[in-house]
């Protein structure tokens, strides 16, 4: 587990390197693009791609890097004829990085000195510095062959970019240093240079310092420190919590090398809090590994401390998240199953479980051959010590025996501490039960002194620091939550005992409204079944008009007088509609100057605050009337006109040329029936008059409405202003406010989407479908 994760991070570190990812493009996309190209710059990309795309393919198949090294060639031959230099320097570049596929290092080693040494000569040193990083980058860091040149590229990186003032850059080129250096087995010297690396990022406010963490606590690991280990690890995790942006992927990979680190330090508690997150981010983000690593962790941490049913129910939940298996995570699942046997003392059942145990472990142990590396091996021994442990409790010490030799067979490099005090209990155990009573204390005593290495009272110290201020972080969270819930409920209260003052007011509103939108519908009732009387007599006329030839002289009389007659129905339709908005937008106006008396009466800041908001919400409608009987269309405004209205009554009632507060305008010109304008201009109303009065200082500023198409029957209108933006603390799910409840509420009578946020101010959106009418854009801008 722990190579993979070292591997991991060890790509995430190369902040800078130049990207070497595959074209998805297929060949014949490729050729085509090829053919299309003139012997230009153009064509120098596109062979560059078709290299690429050779190269990308599985290494295994040596025709695909010749392939690729052909279109390479090709490129280099047609860059030095056209003098393209950069171009040139890319496909040699693209050309090394085969040859490193092909283990062909020297001829690689030639041409990235031929690149570097041109930039060398132009001083331009950050493509040198760039091109040294992209070698080491590509090179092996478990390559003993590679290793010594690699080390030399991140060293000519660094001294490169500490030409140049990119801070950033230069801490991360010691960082790839302090990588080379821990694969090569120089601890002390890497430590330095990442505690170098650490503060340099602390100094400019980097956010993924953690990665730095994670490499500082693998030079632990190799030193034998687990708790100056566990400490970075710490770190590591906090600064990566405290990154808003960090991702899932991170985050879980994180909490599975803390929690790894927990259990070595012997804190299986602690490890299984944090195998857990670890867990539900990979089931998350649907990754397999990371998922079977923390699993596989929390089973161990659970038995560990006797929560053997937790145990239990991880190992049975497992393979129905994921049922493929690979053999690292069958030897997972099978080491946990044999240690919970062991420790609820089923042997009968281990027993039965040893064959499928060592088939397992045993097909694992082939591949530790090809790749013998220290996490491999050390994972190998921990998971392995079921059998062992097994044996040692059924007392068949001629089995654990020889389950010691199988051990020590292994193609051991170096083994962590906790792995040695494993194989020392073995030897311990099997010297004891032989009578070899002075080899058997010698292992004892050592056991000792190990177990006693990792528990070192004052690092113990620090790292409870550490917890107790991770644990801090997550509390203030908590407080800052229950605080916020309690403030909700305090705004909550007092607007109960508003609305005790503003019911009655409320109620004759809503009455008023009633009887307005009553009497609007029956008399629009009234005038369909007029219209269908007329409508019934014309075609009873039409009918005798084709019965009747002999009179058709004077039919067609009777019908051209008819027609007139349905002219002027229409018209007395049209003049009774804009007569019912004249009167609706009339009674509207009594309804504000009841509000406007009421107010005068009031003695209460709130009540006569709440009472104006209510005569603006009143007035938006009115607006929306008086366009309809002021125009000759009375079944639909101009949206423009209509917010263009609305604008100038706020700016006057508000006084906002006073309070230096200024208005801008995008609007497309869009018709909207009354049924969708009226919950539109309440929405609006309220935005604008909350940035009014909550969004800006004495210093004013500036209100931006923009009214666009984005589909020819979807309109998205927002409200933006650049004032002091929303609280901090400010969640839409738990605000309750009248505006905002009427907002929320009438965007949904819209069949559209209601969207608030901080955005240097407060941005107000709103989508909805444009229905039973006709839109057109004339890039109307105000």
């Amino acid at each position: 587990m722990k190579r993979s994760l070292v591997r991991h991070c060890f790509i995430l570190f190369l902040l800078c390197c130049l990207s070497l990812s595959a074209y998805a493009q297929d060949f014949k996309t490729l050729t085509t693009e090829l053919n299309k190209t003139q012997q230009d710059t153009n064509r120098v990309v596109a062979l560059i791609k078709l290299g690429r795309y050779f190269k990308e393919k599985p290494v295994g198949d040596r025709k695909n890097l010749d392939t690729a090294r052909s279109y390479f060639n090709s490129a280099i031959t047609l860059s030095q004829a056209i003098g393209s230099t950069d171009f040139l320097q890319r496909a040699l570049s693209e050309k090394a990085l085969v040859f490193i596929l092909q283990e062909d290092f020297k001829n690689a080693d030639s041409l990235f000195n031929q690149i570097t040494s041109y930039y060398n000569k132009t001083d331009n040193y950050s493509k040198e510095a760039e091109y040294w990083t992209l070698y080491g980058n590509n090179l092996s860091y478990d390559d003993k062959r590679t290793l010594a040149i690699r080390a030399k590229c991140y060293d000519k990186a660094y001294v490169l970019y500490k030409k140049g003032t990119d801070r950033l850059k230069i801490a991360d080129a010691l960082g790839k240093i302090a990588d080379a250096d821990l694969n090569e087995g120089r601890f002390d010297k890497a430590e330095k240079e990442l505690l170098s690396v650490i503060q340099q990022y602390k100094a400019i406010k980097f956010p993924r310092i953690y990665y730095g963490y994670y490499l500082l606590a693998e030079v632990y690991s190799r030193k034998d420190q687990p708790q100056k280990e566990l400490l970075s690890r710490i770190e590591c995790m906090n600064s990566c919590d405290a990154d808003v942006h960090r991702s899932d992927y991170d985050a879980s990979f994180f909490h599975i090398a803390l929690a790894s680190s927990y259990r070595e330090n012997n804190k299986d508690s602690s490890a299984l809090s944090h195998y857990i997150k670890a867990a539900e981010l990979a089931f998350k983000i649907k990754d397999q590994k990371y998922y079977y690593d923390a699993v596989d962790g929390a089973i161990a941490s659970s038995i560990a401390i006797k929560r053997y049913k937790t145990a239990l129910a991880y190992l049975n939940n497992t393979p129905t998240k994921f049922p493929t298996q690979t053999i690292e995570e069958q030897s997972m699942y099978v080491a946990r199953k044999m240690q919970l046997y062991n420790f609820l003392n089923r042997n009968a059942e281990a027993g039965k479980f040893v064959p499928t145990f060592k088939k397992v472990f045993n097909k694992l142990y082939h591949t530790l051959n090809d790749n013998p590396s220290f996490y491999l091996v050390d994972q190998f021994v921990k998971n392995y010590d079921g059998l062992p442990q097994h044996y040692i409790q059924t007392q068949e010490w001629g089995n654990l025996s020889e389950e010691l030799k199988f051990i020590q067979s292994l193609p051991l490099k170096r083994l962590s501490a906790p792995s040695r005090i494993i194989i020392s209990g073995y030897k311990y155990k099997v010297d004891s039960a032989g009578g070899k009573f002075d080899i058997a204390l010698k292992e004892f005593q050592y056991m000792r002194r190990m177990k006693d290495s990792l528990t070192n009272a004052a690092t113990a110290k620090q790292i409870n620091e550490l917890e107790a201020n991770y644990n801090s972080i997550k509390k203030d969270k908590t407080i800052q939550v229950l605080n916020s819930n309690a403030q909700v409920q305090k705004d909550k209260l007092e607007k109960a005992n508003r609305q005790k003052n503003i019911t009655l007011a409320g109620v004759l509103i809503s009455v008023v409204f009633a009887v307005i939108i009553y009497i609007a519908y029956r008399a629009k009732q009234r005038s369909n079944v007029r219209l269908q009387i007329k409508q019934q007599e014309i075609d009873n006329q039409n009918h005798k008009l084709s019965d009747l030839l002999a009179e058709k002289e004077i039919l067609l009389i009777d019908k051209d007088t008819l027609l007139k007659q349905q002219e002027d129905l229409l018209t007395e339709k049209e003049w009774l509609l804009r007569e019912v908005h004249h009167r609706v937008k009339n009674n509207l106006q009594i309804v504000m100057s009841l509000l406007y008396t009421q107010s005068a009466y009031l003695q209460n800041t709130d009540a006569i605050e709440a009472i104006q908001d209510s005569r603006n919400r009143v007035q938006a409608i009115s607006i929306i009337h008086q366009k309809l009987y002021s125009k000759s269309n009375v079944a639909t405004i101009v949206m423009a006109d209509y917010i263009n209205d609305l604008t100038r009554y706020l700016n006057t009632c508000y006084d906002c040329n006073r309070r230096r507060i200024k208005f801008r305008e995008e609007l497309d010109t869009v018709n909207l029936d009354i049924a969708q304008a009226v919950p539109m201009g309440l929405i609006l109303n309220e935005a604008i008059t909350n940035s009014i009065k909550y969004g800006f200082d004495e210093m004013g500023g500036e209100i931006f409405i923009k009214a666009r198409l984005s589909l020819p029957d979807m309109i998205t209108l927002s409200v933006t202003d650049n004032g002091k933006g929303l609280p901090p603390d400010f969640k839409l799910a738990e605000t309750s406010s009248l505006g905002m409840e009427m907002m929320k509420a009438l965007s949904k009578q819209l069949g559209g989407s209601f969207e608030i946020k901080s955005s240097q101010g407060v941005v107000v959106t709103i989508q909805f479908k444009i229905e039973n009418t006709s839109a057109t854009i004339s890039g109307n801008v105000v």
